[in-house]
């Protein structure tokens, strides 16, 4: 079984050039120095699955435009394309050829806002990780709330606030993420249950829109297959072709082949590039004259700006307000120098303030003169390229009437022929344009069953879906004391100290070791160990159950923060260096075992021995002397 997501390659799209991490089955350790960009390569990962925003990166800022991120959803290739720094904008989505072996040109667009919606990123890839349309908690499910257990940031890692439960409007889903993700019993089987029942509804509205459809082509005879429509659409099409080549050749016939229209024809020709040429002029200098509004506005609105501070220096700030201009409450006088109602300091200008502003004034009123003298000018280049315009189809026209004078004398002939073939041809043309307006309702028709069946085939995964949960004896209770054993063995696997009492709460869902909740150990280090080992035994669970939802991807940022020796604190008992080694050792360990099942991502400044270098797909030195990148952004400098 495909694994559910998998990264294959982020590329950052630079100015200069492409800055590419390629990632692999199993453990991906990214090593380096601080401030190299290896915290950066998570965010843009999670940024490109619909995260709303990212940091404000200044050389990736320098060097770069947009992300992209390839990735497998259950075996199939994707590419998400998404701008950096504009956050509002949509995503691009392109999927891979396997005939071609590239990804198609044509892309689909999705939408970052309102996960909830079909044309979401969100319900994309929750669509491709075959996960159903739910609700937790009274809220639409979205991709963001499981990927909250694939991605602990290196700000979350050791940040006492494992599942946001120090804030409960970000917290109030993660309980029952849990439990989707181990495809529990409780809550998962209700909201299935309720999918099911909306799906059904919106495939009845489906069935209503195609049989309204399929009467109203009954009703009008129109009722048949696109290919037939396409034959009679070619058919029409060469009738057309023959009766144009036939009209063109009559006029052909009919034209006068003596020098006297030849030159006429060629002054036409001549007449009619001249005036294309004053009207392109004239729309560019329109153009450029809206710019050169725009800009005289913003000087005269400067200009106000400059007037009213020297105006009002020392005057306003001597007004008495004694009722507020918004509510007409009374306001009550202070004995101080402070305005009435903002309560900021009252100040007038200084000399040299009161002076400098003068100044700018007279600059900004040259400019603005200048500039109102340009724009006059312009104005007259584009009045200059009217009359032009004028004069030149004023010449256009003269010119037509003598060809048109002379041509009447021998186009008299073949006038009733010619106005027969247009009258054909029109028929013809209109014929063509039901064909189209038949194929077009024909093609929608087509696409609702096309929607049905997609919708039928959702609603037959969800009735599995209940069907194989009404079958599990497995409760909730069972799976999280499952979770508290591995979790334990996970711990003294890591080497924690004085390791005992460890559990996962099961009202809560949050790690206790040594009888305490996780966050009352008082050791930073401790908080680290724990997140790393809880994310990890939610994965190891994850894993050997027959159906679960985790995208079997961890990406773990800064694992040995508040971890290793450190001489100036040698009292606190995780500052041991055997301790990372442990954790590092189980870590390399596990993802050896399960190489084709997960991925896992490791982000960290150094790494043991137990990390080998097929481990290790992004390494930098911090300064570009040791053989190896400076960092993610590696040209600066050039």
């Amino acid at each position: 079984m495909a694994q559910a997501l998998k990264l294959k390659q982020l590329t950052l799209k630079g100015f200069r050039k492409d800055y590419i991490v390629r990632f692999k089955d199993g453990l991906n350790y990214i090593s380096g120095p601080m401030s190299t960009g290896k915290s950066t390569i998570m965010e843009m990962v999670s940024y490109a699955l619909g995260s709303k925003k990212h940091k404000d990166y200044i050389e990736v800022k320098a060097s770069c435009t947009d992300v992209e991120l390839e990735l497998w959803l259950k075996g199939e290739l994707f590419k998400i394309s998404r701008p950096l720094f504009e956050f509002q904008k949509p995503i691009r989505l392109y999927k891979w050829d396997p005939n071609t072996q590239t990804y198609n040109a044509e892309f689909e667009i999705l939408e970052v806002e309102s996960p909830s919606e079909p044309n979401s990123l969100s319900r994309f890839l929750l669509d491709k990780l075959e996960i159903p349309e739910i609700t937790l908690s009274n809220q639409a499910f979205s991709f963001r709330d499981l990927f909250k257990y694939a991605y602990v940031s290196q700000t979350k890692i050791d940040s006492e606030n494992l599942l946001d439960e120090q804030n409960y409007t970000h917290a109030f889903k993660r309980k029952p993420t849990l439990e989707l993700i181990f495809n529990a019993l409780d809550q998962l089987l209700q909201s299935l249950k309720e999918a099911k029942k909306l799906k059904k509804e919106e495939i009845d509205k489906f069935y209503v829109k195609k049989e309204a459809i399929i009467s109203f082509l009954r009703s009008v005879n129109l009722f048949g297959r696109i290919s037939d429509y396409n034959e009679q659409w070619k058919s029409t099409s060469v009738k057309i072709q023959e009766k144009q080549t036939e009209l063109n050749s009559i006029k052909d016939q009919s034209k006068v082949k003596d020098d006297r229209t030849r030159a006429l024809e060629a002054k036409m020709f001549l007449i009619r590039k001249e005036i294309n040429k004053n009207e392109n002029g004239q729309e560019e200098l329109r153009h450029y004259l809206e710019k050169l509004t725009l800009l005289r506005n913003q000087y005269q609105i400067e200009q106000v700006k400059l007037d009213y501070l020297i105006l009002a220096n020392g005057k306003l700030q001597k007004i008495d307000f004694v009722r507020c201009p918004v509510c007409l409450g009374d306001v009550h006088k202070k004995e101080n120098d402070k305005c009435y109602l903002c309560n900021n300091d009252l100040a007038e200008l200084s000399e040299e303030e009161e002076k400098a502003i003068k100044l700018e004034r007279k600059r900004v009123n040259s400019k603005l003169d200048q500039l109102i003298d340009y724009i006059v000018q312009k104005g007259n280049e584009i009045r200059e390229f009217e009359n032009n315009i004028k004069t030149k189809t004023a010449e256009l026209h003269k010119v037509n009437e003598k060809i048109n004078e002379i041509q009447n004398v021998y186009i008299s002939p073949f006038i009733s022929k010619i106005e027969e073939l247009n009258q054909e041809i029109g028929e013809l043309k209109e014929h063509l344009n039901k064909i189209n307006q038949n194929v077009e309702v024909q093609k929608e028709l087509e696409q609702i069953a096309n929607e049905i069946d997609s919708e039928e085939q959702k609603l037959l995964r969800l009735t599995e879906d209940i069907q194989k949960l009404e079958n599990e004896n497995e409760s909730t209770d069972k799976l999280f004391e499952q979770l508290s054993k591995v979790f334990e063995k996970t711990l003294e696997a890591f080497g924690f100290p004085k390791l005992s009492n460890v559990f996962i709460d099961k009202s809560s869902y949050l790690p206790y070791v040594r009888g305490s909740k996780y966050s009352d150990l008082g050791s930073l280090g401790a908080v680290t160990l724990i997140t790393v080992a809880y994310f990890l035994s939610i994965l190891k669970i994850s894993i050997q159950l027959k159906k679960n939802y985790h995208p079997e991807l961890l990406m773990l940022d800064s694992i040995s923060s508040n971890l290793g020796h450190d001489q100036n604190n040698s009292e606190d008992e995780f500052k041991d260096d055997k301790i990372f080694k442990l954790m590092v050792k189980h870590i390399v360990d596990f993802a050896e075992k399960n190489e084709s099942k997960i991925q896992l991502v490791i982000i960290n400044n150094g790494y043991t021995s137990d990390v080998k270098k097929e481990h290790l797909i992004v390494e930098f030195d911090g300064d570009g002397t040791k053989g190896l990148p400076y960092g993610l952004i590696d040209d600066m400098t050039k």
